[in-house]
């Protein structure tokens, strides 16, 4: 097993660039100890002496330094997994992965199933890559929250999801790891006649029992694409499993806030829209445990366009004829708050639900909005001097997934295109 540590960046007067350690350098120990990640490296340079060798040009080097518990070395590195991405071998009947297009980049088909990008970035993994080596240091590093893709407790029902024979063992695994107070987000992906009705009331009551170490579950619909051919036969969730779903879930709530002083179980944003349903109060949500999951995006983009609208000018001091593109599902969250900015003298702004030709229509998120599906709904329209787009359908705040950039929507619809992440930024960038 090849692991290279490679250096990115060294921080200007920092304890490295002091000890000589430069840029394009490859890190080999702390203490002796061999760094297999950004984790190991963010905790053995914790301690106060350090002996550290890395290697330049095939040249190994070495330096001692002491330092505070709290100070940096103040190294960045080129990648944060110095041995390798964990990639998932498992068959999950659900997988978006297999329903992805031909033809995107190749990192958009990478499977991951690597423990320390959940630690690191809220990764949901479902634990059947791991061995115990990896459990021993999970437990010693005390790497907490995980977030812990569950979807079913009945072990045959999750072996038949995830297509792995070690998959039915997951409240085993989550109760080795609350032993040693690791905490677990968990999520289930609703698949509409396999883990619904009775099956979800018996995953949330059994993760429930884990309580306080499962921190929160999660309950989002199943996604399907239309370029699912030859996979396991799935439907979607409909508006009548979405009601019944949030039946249940409401009335769980109630009784683990009573008994548990938290409600512990949250549904997705699109269940409520699917039902056709009002989205809960901020409280229900209580410090938004699953929200990069879409469970309290949708209260909180609502909320802060209602802070927004009391301090909206009367009117603008130059005209402002703009477009705001944002995916189907989004468009009942944004007509209010649009039909508002509209009412302010000199804005003309036209809301553009966008249809999802990259996947299909039954995908309507606007995180998954190609530029060609934007570039569709748009066309040449001469009626606008700008182009709003979500931030959340780009990588890097440029890419799109078909590799479109802002520069090239902008080029070809021949208006300026920039993208905003909240309500806040669309008012600023109107004003």
């Amino acid at each position: 097993m090849q692991v290279r540590g490679i250096v990115s960046r060294v921080s200007p007067g920092s304890l490295s660039q002091k000890i000589g350690i430069s840029s394009g350098d490859e890190i080999l120990s702390i203490n002796n100890r061999p760094l297999l990640d950004t984790i190991d490296y963010l905790y053995f340079s914790s301690l106060l002496n350090l002996r550290i060798r890395w290697r330049r040009q095939g040249r190994d080097l070495s330096a001692t330094v002491r330092k505070d518990p709290a100070e940096s070395l103040g190294l960045d590195f080129k990648e944060e997994l110095f041995d390798g991405l964990r990639s998932c071998s498992n068959r999950c009947v659900f997988c978006f992965i297999d329903q992805m297009p031909p033809g995107l980049r190749k990192s958009l088909y990478v499977k991951d199933e690597d423990y320390r990008l959940s630690f690191l970035h809220g990764n949901f993994v479902t634990l059947t890559a791991l061995d115990e080596e990896d459990l021993r240091r999970i437990k010693r590093l005390k790497l907490s929250p995980l977030y812990i893709s569950v979807h079913a407790t009945n072990p045959s029902v999750r072996r038949r999801m995830l297509g792995a024979g070690g998959a039915g063992n997951i409240l085993a695994q989550l109760s080795a790891l609350a032993v040693s107070g690791i905490q677990a987000h968990t999520q289930i992906v609703l698949c509409p006649g396999i883990n619904d009705g009775d099956e979800l009331v018996r995953t949330i009551g059994e993760l429930a029992s884990l309580f306080p170490a499962v921190a929160s579950i999660g309950i989002v619909p199943v996604g399907l694409t239309r370029w699912r051919k030859g996979l396991f036969p799935l439907t979607p969730v409909t508006a009548d499993l979405a009601e019944k779903t949030l039946k249940t879930v409401r009335s769980f709530q109630r009784e683990f806030l009573r008994e548990k002083g938290s409600r512990l179980v949250f549904a997705a944003d699109e269940l409520y829209l699917l039902a056709g349903r009002g989205l809960p109060g901020r409280t229900t949500y209580e410090d938004f445990p699953q929200l990069e999951n879409g469970i309290g995006l949708a209260r909180r983009f609502t909320d802060a366009c209602r802070r927004l609208i009391p301090r909206l000018p009367a009117r603008v001091k130059k005209p402002v004829r703009a477009i705001l593109a944002t995916g189907v599902l989004a468009e009942p969250l944004l007509k209010p708050f649009v039909e508002r900015l509209n009412r302010v003298e000199g804005l003309s702004v036209s809301l553009v639900p966008v249809r999802n030709t990259l996947f299909g229509d039954s995908v309507t998120v606007a995180g998954l909005l190609s530029g060609k599906s934007i570039l569709k709904a748009i066309g040449r329209k001469k009626d606008a001097d700008l182009l709003i787009i979500p931030r959340v359908a780009l990588k890097e705040e440029r890419l799109f997934l078909d590799d479109l950039t802002v520069e090239d929507l902008s080029l070809r619809l021949g208006i300026r295109v920039v993208s905003a992440g909240t309500p806040g930024e669309v008012v600023s960038l109107l004003l």
